[in-house]
């Protein structure tokens, strides 16, 4: 987290010192991002390289051996991730049918629920390892555990946002200096649709488990379902009947029922895990972001 955290923040401290401070405008913005970066990069290689001695020279086999595993779930997971500007693309075509007011309340929207709801985000990298380090180590009752209080924990966190949203929309408004349809999109996320977070988050908790418990195509099939089946009729359909509110109430709408399935999946799943993860537990506690590459890449230590 460190490396994340103070990437981020060289970037804050930058940002007013290039672009105001010093004169340079947007380059001044690039090069916060690149200087961020470093920093970033620095921070993760520095105690990988003096406290865990991570890195090793490669040898050819091994090498194929570990990237066969690791490519089976990457693979999956850059699909999963495509999934999202898919979806995105197709409400905005569709939002676009009502003029600039629309896609600017959108693009507003936009903007705003990744930093409303950036706990949310985070909260899916971070119980990746949780669920993995417990579930390598035997310890499937802090698994299931782990998965209803993440699951708990975004119900909360989305209720406690929304009541702030609500109470703040007209600054907020004002601040892009939104009006009319434009206006009338923000305060409709801010109440009641960015309820519907809940369920984006439940998508990211589910997702973590899939991911770590050896079945990431859960979450590659789940998410393009919800980008594709769960975005499209639905944006189409609340369009005809309630024009650029409709767009957004759909998409909503669309995510009530994919997430539902995966909180459903991912429940059943750390029930009832995969037999081949569940034979890896005899080898001792696995950590890392999933047992079953743990277990691999703890054998392949052994070989170097």
């Amino acid at each position: 987290m460190y490396p994340a955290l103070f990437g981020a923040l060289t970037n804050a401290v930058l940002d007013p010192i290039l672009i105001f401070s010093l004169g340079m405008g947007l380059p001044g913005a690039a090069w916060a991002t690149v200087a961020a970066r470093l920093v970033t990069l620095g921070l993760a290689l520095y105690p990988a390289l003096r406290k865990h001695n991570a890195f090793v020279r490669p040898r050819l086999r091994l090498l194929w051996r570990d990237l066969q595993t690791v490519t089976h779930f990457a693979n999956r997971a850059v699909l999963a991730s495509v999934a999202t500007p898919i979806g995105t693309a197709i409400v905005t075509r569709e939002m676009s049918k009502y003029g600039p007011e629309a896609v600017a309340g959108m693009a507003v929207i936009g903007r705003m629920a990744p930093v409303a709801f950036s706990v949310i985000w985070a909260l899916s990298g971070a119980i990746g390892p949780i669920i993995g380090q417990n579930f390598g180590a035997g310890h499937v009752d802090r698994v299931r555990r782990t998965y209803l209080d993440a699951i708990k924990f975004v119900a909360i966190y989305v209720l406690f946002i929304t009541m702030i949203l609500f109470a703040f929309r007209g600054p907020i408004s004002d601040l892009f200096n939104a009006e009319n349809l434009t206006r009338e999109l923000i305060y409709l996320y801010c109440f009641p649709l960015a309820l519907s977070s809940f369920f984006s988050g439940s998508v990211f908790v589910a997702s973590a488990s899939f991911n770590t418990l050896g079945r990431p195509s859960y979450s590659t099939w789940l998410n393009w379902g919800q980008h594709t089946l769960g975005t499209w009729p639905f944006v189409v359909a609340g369009g005809v009947l309630m024009g650029a509110h409709g767009v957004l109430i759909g998409q909503a709408l669309g995510s009530v029922i994919f997430a539902s399935i995966a909180i459903w999946l991912g429940w059943r799943l750390i029930k009832t895990p995969p037999q081949e993860n569940m034979r890896h537990r005899s080898h001792g506690a696995i950590f890392g972001h999933g047992s079953l590459i743990a277990h691999t890449l703890q054998k392949h230590m052994g070989d170097k």
